[in-house]
Protein backbone atom coordinates (compact mmCIF):
# COMPACT_ATOMS: atom_id res chain seq x y z
CA UNK A 1 0.00 0.00 0.00
CA UNK A 2 1.19 3.44 -0.95
CA UNK A 3 0.54 6.90 0.81
CA UNK A 4 2.70 9.28 0.01
CA UNK A 5 5.14 9.60 -3.10
CA UNK A 6 7.66 12.40 -3.59
CA UNK A 7 9.35 12.29 -6.82
CA UNK A 8 12.18 14.94 -8.38
CA UNK A 9 14.47 14.72 -11.28
CA UNK A 10 16.46 17.18 -13.35
CA UNK A 11 18.21 16.41 -16.85
CA UNK A 12 20.90 19.38 -18.21
CA UNK A 13 22.98 19.29 -21.41
CA UNK A 14 25.52 21.34 -23.15
CA UNK A 15 27.60 21.18 -26.09
CA UNK A 16 30.39 22.65 -27.78
CA UNK A 17 30.82 22.67 -31.74
CA UNK A 18 34.12 24.32 -33.39
CA UNK A 19 34.57 23.58 -36.98
CA UNK A 20 37.92 24.87 -39.37
CA UNK A 21 38.10 24.89 -42.86
CA UNK A 22 40.89 25.31 -45.57
CA UNK A 23 41.39 25.68 -48.82
CA UNK A 24 44.28 26.70 -50.84
CA UNK A 25 45.23 27.17 -55.11
CA UNK A 26 49.42 27.06 -54.69
CA UNK A 27 49.74 26.30 -58.63
CA UNK A 28 47.43 26.20 -61.58
CA UNK A 29 48.05 22.53 -61.54
CA UNK A 30 46.75 21.60 -57.71
CA UNK A 31 44.04 22.55 -55.24
CA UNK A 32 44.90 21.96 -51.36
CA UNK A 33 42.16 21.47 -48.83
CA UNK A 34 41.15 21.01 -45.12
CA UNK A 35 38.57 20.15 -42.20
CA UNK A 36 38.44 19.84 -38.46
CA UNK A 37 35.38 19.49 -36.81
CA UNK A 38 35.27 19.32 -32.95
CA UNK A 39 32.55 18.83 -30.97
CA UNK A 40 31.77 17.59 -26.83
CA UNK A 41 27.99 16.87 -25.51
CA UNK A 42 27.49 16.36 -22.11
CA UNK A 43 24.39 15.29 -20.21
CA UNK A 44 23.77 15.27 -16.46
CA UNK A 45 21.08 13.60 -14.51
CA UNK A 46 19.82 13.58 -11.07
CA UNK A 47 16.62 11.86 -9.27
CA UNK A 48 15.45 10.77 -6.05
CA UNK A 49 12.23 9.79 -4.84
CA UNK A 50 10.44 8.62 -0.85
CA UNK A 51 7.49 6.53 -0.56
CA UNK A 52 5.87 5.63 2.73
CA UNK A 53 3.15 3.08 3.47
CA UNK A 54 3.39 -0.70 3.70
CA UNK A 55 5.90 -2.38 1.14
CA UNK A 56 6.92 -6.12 1.35
CA UNK A 57 10.67 -7.99 -0.41
CA UNK A 58 9.01 -11.55 -0.40
CA UNK A 59 12.55 -12.81 -1.14
CA UNK A 60 13.79 -11.51 1.94
CA UNK A 61 10.36 -11.75 4.05
CA UNK A 62 10.91 -8.24 4.97
CA UNK A 63 8.40 -5.40 6.07
CA UNK A 64 8.86 -1.96 5.85
CA UNK A 65 7.20 1.49 5.85
CA UNK A 66 9.77 4.20 4.05
CA UNK A 67 11.45 3.49 0.50
CA UNK A 68 14.04 5.58 -0.87
CA UNK A 69 15.46 6.10 -4.42
CA UNK A 70 18.66 7.84 -5.72
CA UNK A 71 19.86 7.69 -8.94
CA UNK A 72 22.21 10.21 -10.48
CA UNK A 73 24.30 10.04 -13.93
CA UNK A 74 27.12 12.02 -16.30
CA UNK A 75 27.71 11.27 -20.48
CA UNK A 76 29.94 12.84 -22.32
CA UNK A 77 30.71 12.18 -26.37
CA UNK A 78 34.29 13.83 -27.49
CA UNK A 79 33.82 13.74 -31.45
CA UNK A 80 36.58 14.67 -33.61
CA UNK A 81 36.35 14.46 -37.30
CA UNK A 82 38.98 15.51 -40.09
CA UNK A 83 39.83 15.52 -43.42
CA UNK A 84 42.30 16.85 -45.87
CA UNK A 85 42.62 16.46 -49.46
CA UNK A 86 44.24 17.57 -53.09
CA UNK A 87 43.70 17.63 -56.24
CA UNK A 88 46.58 17.79 -58.95
CA UNK A 89 46.60 18.00 -62.62
CA UNK A 90 49.56 16.41 -64.74
CA UNK A 91 48.07 16.47 -67.65
CA UNK A 92 45.34 18.79 -69.74
CA UNK A 93 43.13 15.68 -68.97
CA UNK A 94 44.16 13.67 -66.25
CA UNK A 95 43.38 14.27 -62.59
CA UNK A 96 44.47 12.68 -59.69
CA UNK A 97 42.20 13.07 -56.61
CA UNK A 98 43.71 12.49 -53.05
CA UNK A 99 41.78 12.40 -49.83
CA UNK A 100 42.34 11.57 -45.82
CA UNK A 101 39.73 11.24 -43.36
CA UNK A 102 39.10 10.58 -39.99
CA UNK A 103 36.39 10.31 -37.89
CA UNK A 104 36.84 9.24 -34.14
CA UNK A 105 34.19 9.22 -30.92
CA UNK A 106 33.77 8.03 -27.65
CA UNK A 107 31.00 7.68 -25.48
CA UNK A 108 32.17 7.92 -21.16
CA UNK A 109 29.31 7.37 -18.90
CA UNK A 110 28.69 6.88 -15.18
CA UNK A 111 25.90 6.39 -13.48
CA UNK A 112 25.56 5.95 -9.48
CA UNK A 113 21.79 4.23 -8.44
CA UNK A 114 20.40 2.70 -5.35
CA UNK A 115 16.80 1.33 -4.11
CA UNK A 116 15.37 0.51 -1.06
CA UNK A 117 14.29 1.08 2.31
CA UNK A 118 15.94 3.27 4.26
CA UNK A 119 19.66 3.74 4.09
CA UNK A 120 19.77 2.05 7.66
CA UNK A 121 19.02 -1.59 6.16
CA UNK A 122 21.76 -3.57 4.77
CA UNK A 123 19.55 -3.94 1.62
CA UNK A 124 19.88 -0.13 0.76
CA UNK A 125 23.12 -1.16 -1.79
CA UNK A 126 24.14 1.22 -4.27
CA UNK A 127 24.46 -0.12 -8.05
CA UNK A 128 27.42 1.54 -9.90
CA UNK A 129 27.72 1.51 -13.81
CA UNK A 130 30.45 3.02 -15.48
CA UNK A 131 30.02 1.99 -19.46
CA UNK A 132 33.10 3.18 -22.03
CA UNK A 133 32.30 3.45 -25.96
CA UNK A 134 35.19 4.04 -28.31
CA UNK A 135 35.09 4.24 -31.97
CA UNK A 136 37.58 5.14 -34.52
CA UNK A 137 37.44 5.07 -38.61
CA UNK A 138 39.98 6.31 -40.83
CA UNK A 139 39.26 5.90 -44.73
CA UNK A 140 42.01 6.75 -47.18
CA UNK A 141 41.49 7.01 -51.16
CA UNK A 142 43.11 8.06 -54.44
CA UNK A 143 41.81 8.26 -57.71
CA UNK A 144 42.71 8.67 -60.93
CA UNK A 145 40.19 10.22 -64.05
CA UNK A 146 41.08 10.74 -67.78
CA UNK A 147 39.29 12.03 -70.28
CA UNK A 148 39.77 10.08 -73.17
CA UNK A 149 37.65 12.69 -75.25
CA UNK A 150 34.50 15.03 -74.69
CA UNK A 151 32.02 11.92 -74.67
CA UNK A 152 34.08 9.67 -72.69
CA UNK A 153 36.04 9.74 -69.65
CA UNK A 154 37.08 6.99 -67.37
CA UNK A 155 38.11 6.59 -63.57
CA UNK A 156 39.81 4.26 -61.11
CA UNK A 157 41.02 4.55 -57.57
CA UNK A 158 41.92 2.49 -54.71
CA UNK A 159 40.79 2.40 -51.08
CA UNK A 160 41.89 2.10 -47.66
CA UNK A 161 39.65 2.11 -44.55
CA UNK A 162 40.77 0.76 -41.17
CA UNK A 163 39.53 1.42 -37.76
CA UNK A 164 38.65 -0.03 -33.82
CA UNK A 165 36.12 0.19 -31.71
CA UNK A 166 35.47 -0.89 -27.87
CA UNK A 167 31.71 -1.30 -26.45
CA UNK A 168 30.48 -3.11 -23.48
CA UNK A 169 29.93 -6.38 -23.75
CA UNK A 170 26.78 -8.33 -23.91
CA UNK A 171 25.21 -9.11 -20.38
CA UNK A 172 24.14 -12.49 -21.98
CA UNK A 173 27.79 -13.89 -22.66
CA UNK A 174 29.23 -11.52 -19.56
CA UNK A 175 27.48 -11.09 -16.87
CA UNK A 176 30.12 -9.30 -14.69
CA UNK A 177 30.34 -6.69 -17.10
CA UNK A 178 33.03 -5.60 -19.31
CA UNK A 179 33.88 -4.46 -22.92
CA UNK A 180 34.40 -5.94 -25.65
CA UNK A 181 36.63 -5.04 -29.07
CA UNK A 182 36.83 -5.41 -32.87
CA UNK A 183 39.11 -3.57 -35.83
CA UNK A 184 38.00 -3.05 -39.57
CA UNK A 185 40.44 -3.60 -42.31
CA UNK A 186 39.28 -3.52 -46.28
CA UNK A 187 40.67 -3.12 -49.29
CA UNK A 188 38.71 -1.42 -52.07
CA UNK A 189 39.08 -1.62 -55.93
CA UNK A 190 37.53 1.38 -57.66
CA UNK A 191 36.53 1.58 -61.23
CA UNK A 192 34.20 3.37 -63.69
CA UNK A 193 33.35 5.00 -66.96
CA UNK A 194 31.30 8.31 -68.45
CA UNK A 195 29.48 8.28 -71.65
CA UNK A 196 28.23 11.17 -73.09
CA UNK A 197 27.48 10.00 -76.24
CA UNK A 198 25.14 13.09 -77.35
CA UNK A 199 22.78 15.78 -75.82
CA UNK A 200 20.14 13.08 -75.60
CA UNK A 201 21.99 10.18 -74.59
CA UNK A 202 24.19 9.85 -71.36
CA UNK A 203 25.39 6.63 -68.99
CA UNK A 204 28.04 6.03 -66.10
CA UNK A 205 29.47 2.73 -65.07
CA UNK A 206 30.42 2.13 -61.52
CA UNK A 207 32.42 -1.18 -60.03
CA UNK A 208 34.30 -1.72 -56.98
CA UNK A 209 35.58 -4.82 -55.44
CA UNK A 210 36.77 -5.53 -51.53
CA UNK A 211 38.51 -8.25 -49.87
CA UNK A 212 38.36 -7.37 -45.82
CA UNK A 213 40.86 -9.00 -43.20
CA UNK A 214 38.82 -7.83 -40.38
CA UNK A 215 35.00 -6.66 -39.78
CA UNK A 216 33.18 -6.03 -36.73
CA UNK A 217 29.84 -7.84 -37.35
CA UNK A 218 28.47 -11.39 -39.16
CA UNK A 219 26.49 -9.34 -41.87
CA UNK A 220 28.76 -6.96 -42.32
CA UNK A 221 30.62 -5.91 -46.10
CA UNK A 222 33.23 -8.40 -45.88
CA UNK A 223 34.71 -9.52 -49.58
CA UNK A 224 32.18 -7.79 -51.66
CA UNK A 225 31.75 -6.73 -55.60
CA UNK A 226 29.05 -3.78 -56.54
CA UNK A 227 28.21 -2.89 -59.53
CA UNK A 228 25.75 -0.41 -60.79
CA UNK A 229 24.66 1.52 -64.21
CA UNK A 230 22.72 3.98 -64.81
CA UNK A 231 21.59 6.22 -68.25
CA UNK A 232 19.24 8.73 -69.41
CA UNK A 233 17.66 9.29 -72.73
CA UNK A 234 15.71 12.27 -73.48
CA UNK A 235 13.40 11.15 -76.10
CA UNK A 236 12.34 15.03 -77.02
CA UNK A 237 11.96 18.46 -75.13
CA UNK A 238 9.20 16.71 -73.02
CA UNK A 239 9.56 13.33 -72.29
CA UNK A 240 12.64 11.51 -70.73
CA UNK A 241 13.57 8.35 -69.89
CA UNK A 242 15.68 6.92 -66.76
CA UNK A 243 16.89 3.61 -66.06
CA UNK A 244 19.19 2.45 -63.60
CA UNK A 245 20.87 -1.10 -62.11
CA UNK A 246 23.06 -2.67 -59.41
CA UNK A 247 24.52 -5.50 -58.12
CA UNK A 248 25.71 -6.50 -54.43
CA UNK A 249 27.21 -10.13 -53.73
CA UNK A 250 28.78 -9.94 -50.54
CA UNK A 251 30.61 -13.39 -49.21
CA UNK A 252 32.01 -14.06 -45.26
CA UNK A 253 33.71 -17.27 -46.03
CA UNK A 254 34.57 -17.95 -42.49
CA UNK A 255 33.83 -21.23 -40.98
CA UNK A 256 30.98 -20.63 -38.34
CA UNK A 257 29.63 -17.84 -40.81
CA UNK A 258 29.59 -18.53 -44.27
CA UNK A 259 27.50 -15.29 -45.49
CA UNK A 260 26.31 -15.64 -49.06
CA UNK A 261 24.37 -12.41 -50.07
CA UNK A 262 23.14 -11.00 -53.32
CA UNK A 263 20.75 -8.15 -53.61
CA UNK A 264 19.73 -7.02 -57.00
CA UNK A 265 18.16 -3.51 -58.07
CA UNK A 266 16.49 -2.30 -61.91
CA UNK A 267 14.05 0.59 -61.89
CA UNK A 268 12.86 2.67 -64.93
CA UNK A 269 11.38 5.99 -64.21
CA UNK A 270 9.65 8.52 -67.25
CA UNK A 271 8.69 11.91 -67.24
CA UNK A 272 6.12 13.91 -69.31
CA UNK A 273 6.15 17.35 -69.57
CA UNK A 274 4.80 18.97 -72.68
CA UNK A 275 6.28 21.83 -73.21
CA UNK A 276 3.42 23.67 -75.30
CA UNK A 277 0.91 22.23 -72.80
CA UNK A 278 1.27 23.49 -69.19
CA UNK A 279 -1.51 22.07 -67.36
CA UNK A 280 -0.49 18.26 -67.21
CA UNK A 281 3.15 16.31 -66.26
CA UNK A 282 3.29 13.03 -65.77
CA UNK A 283 6.06 10.81 -63.43
CA UNK A 284 5.57 7.22 -62.75
CA UNK A 285 8.72 4.84 -61.52
CA UNK A 286 8.98 0.76 -61.23
CA UNK A 287 11.69 -0.75 -59.67
CA UNK A 288 11.98 -4.41 -59.38
CA UNK A 289 14.36 -5.85 -56.64
CA UNK A 290 15.51 -9.36 -55.59
CA UNK A 291 17.45 -10.31 -51.79
CA UNK A 292 19.00 -13.56 -51.64
CA UNK A 293 20.68 -14.36 -47.95
CA UNK A 294 22.03 -17.35 -46.48
CA UNK A 295 24.11 -17.37 -43.18
CA UNK A 296 25.34 -19.54 -40.64
CA UNK A 297 23.95 -19.25 -36.62
CA UNK A 298 23.83 -20.99 -33.10
CA UNK A 299 20.07 -21.61 -32.70
CA UNK A 300 18.69 -23.64 -29.63
CA UNK A 301 21.29 -25.15 -27.38
CA UNK A 302 23.48 -23.43 -29.17
CA UNK A 303 23.22 -26.06 -32.73
CA UNK A 304 24.41 -24.62 -36.04
CA UNK A 305 21.55 -23.48 -38.16
CA UNK A 306 21.53 -21.62 -41.34
CA UNK A 307 18.92 -18.97 -41.89
CA UNK A 308 17.70 -18.46 -45.56
CA UNK A 309 16.00 -15.84 -46.94
CA UNK A 310 14.47 -14.88 -49.75
CA UNK A 311 12.99 -11.59 -51.04
CA UNK A 312 11.59 -10.77 -54.59
CA UNK A 313 9.89 -6.89 -54.74
CA UNK A 314 7.56 -4.87 -57.09
CA UNK A 315 7.86 -1.02 -55.79
CA UNK A 316 6.00 1.20 -57.86
CA UNK A 317 4.81 4.76 -57.72
CA UNK A 318 3.51 7.57 -59.99
CA UNK A 319 1.77 11.28 -59.96
CA UNK A 320 -0.22 13.15 -62.25
CA UNK A 321 -0.40 17.20 -62.20
CA UNK A 322 -3.19 18.68 -63.63
CA UNK A 323 -3.95 22.24 -63.86
CA UNK A 324 -7.93 23.14 -64.38
CA UNK A 325 -8.95 25.03 -67.51
CA UNK A 326 -10.88 28.62 -66.17
CA UNK A 327 -9.82 31.58 -64.89
CA UNK A 328 -9.27 29.74 -60.88
CA UNK A 329 -6.32 27.58 -62.33
CA UNK A 330 -6.93 24.80 -59.55
CA UNK A 331 -4.45 22.38 -59.38
CA UNK A 332 -5.27 18.51 -59.01
CA UNK A 333 -2.50 16.16 -58.23
CA UNK A 334 -3.41 12.07 -58.37
CA UNK A 335 -0.83 9.71 -57.80
CA UNK A 336 0.65 7.56 -54.96
CA UNK A 337 3.35 4.48 -54.33
CA UNK A 338 2.36 0.71 -53.61
CA UNK A 339 5.38 -2.41 -52.61
CA UNK A 340 4.75 -5.39 -53.04
CA UNK A 341 6.71 -8.13 -51.68
CA UNK A 342 6.88 -12.36 -52.18
CA UNK A 343 9.10 -15.12 -50.35
CA UNK A 344 10.18 -15.19 -46.66
CA UNK A 345 8.11 -12.31 -45.48
CA UNK A 346 5.45 -11.13 -48.13
CA UNK A 347 4.44 -7.92 -47.52
CA UNK A 348 1.81 -5.35 -48.95
CA UNK A 349 1.81 -1.66 -48.75
CA UNK A 350 -0.25 1.01 -50.39
CA UNK A 351 0.10 4.35 -50.48
CA UNK A 352 -2.87 6.26 -52.38
CA UNK A 353 -2.42 10.59 -52.80
CA UNK A 354 -5.26 13.06 -53.82
CA UNK A 355 -4.16 16.61 -53.44
CA UNK A 356 -6.26 20.13 -54.84
CA UNK A 357 -4.72 23.25 -54.49
CA UNK A 358 -7.16 26.19 -55.16
CA UNK A 359 -6.10 30.11 -55.59
CA UNK A 360 -8.42 32.21 -53.34
CA UNK A 361 -6.47 35.37 -54.43
CA UNK A 362 -2.85 36.65 -55.21
CA UNK A 363 -1.40 35.60 -51.98
CA UNK A 364 -4.40 33.06 -50.46
CA UNK A 365 -4.46 29.01 -51.54
CA UNK A 366 -6.60 26.92 -50.19
CA UNK A 367 -5.28 22.85 -50.07
CA UNK A 368 -6.71 19.85 -49.38
CA UNK A 369 -5.51 16.40 -49.17
CA UNK A 370 -6.15 12.93 -48.76
CA UNK A 371 -3.90 9.87 -48.33
CA UNK A 372 -3.99 6.38 -47.31
CA UNK A 373 -1.85 3.84 -45.55
CA UNK A 374 -2.17 0.21 -45.99
CA UNK A 375 0.17 -1.86 -44.86
CA UNK A 376 0.00 -5.92 -44.52
CA UNK A 377 2.45 -8.96 -43.92
CA UNK A 378 0.64 -12.34 -44.01
CA UNK A 379 3.12 -14.26 -41.56
CA UNK A 380 2.74 -11.74 -39.04
CA UNK A 381 -0.74 -10.10 -39.35
CA UNK A 382 0.15 -8.09 -35.95
CA UNK A 383 1.98 -5.51 -38.05
CA UNK A 384 -0.83 -4.49 -40.33
CA UNK A 385 -2.77 -1.08 -40.27
CA UNK A 386 -4.45 1.35 -42.43
CA UNK A 387 -5.38 4.65 -42.30
CA UNK A 388 -6.96 7.42 -43.92
CA UNK A 389 -5.67 10.79 -43.46
CA UNK A 390 -7.25 13.96 -44.75
CA UNK A 391 -5.58 17.49 -44.12
CA UNK A 392 -7.32 20.72 -45.41
CA UNK A 393 -6.16 24.36 -44.93
CA UNK A 394 -5.27 28.19 -46.15
CA UNK A 395 -1.64 29.02 -47.40
CA UNK A 396 -0.84 32.62 -46.82
CA UNK A 397 2.19 33.51 -49.66
CA UNK A 398 3.38 37.08 -49.37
Amino acid sequence: MLNTLNQAYGIRGNSIYSKVLATAHPFSWMDLYGQFLYSEPKTTVHFTDAATGNFALISQVLFYSNQQTLGTGAANQPHTTGNLGFEIRPLRRMRIIESWMTDRYHDAASALYSSGPLPTNPLFQPLSLNPLEAVNYNQQQVDVLYDLGSKVSLRGGYRYIWGDATVPASPFFAPAGGSESGQLKRNVGLAGANFRLSQKLSFNLDYEGASSDHVYFRTSLNNYQKGRARAKYQLSASLAVQAKFQVLNNQNPGSSIQLDFESRDSSLAVYWAPTKSKRISVMGEYDRSTVRSNIHYLGLFFSPVISDYRDNAHTASGAVDLTMPGPVAAKLTLGGSLFLANGSRTTRYYQPLARLSVPMGKHVFWNTQWQYYGFREDFYVFEGFQTHIFMTGLKLVR
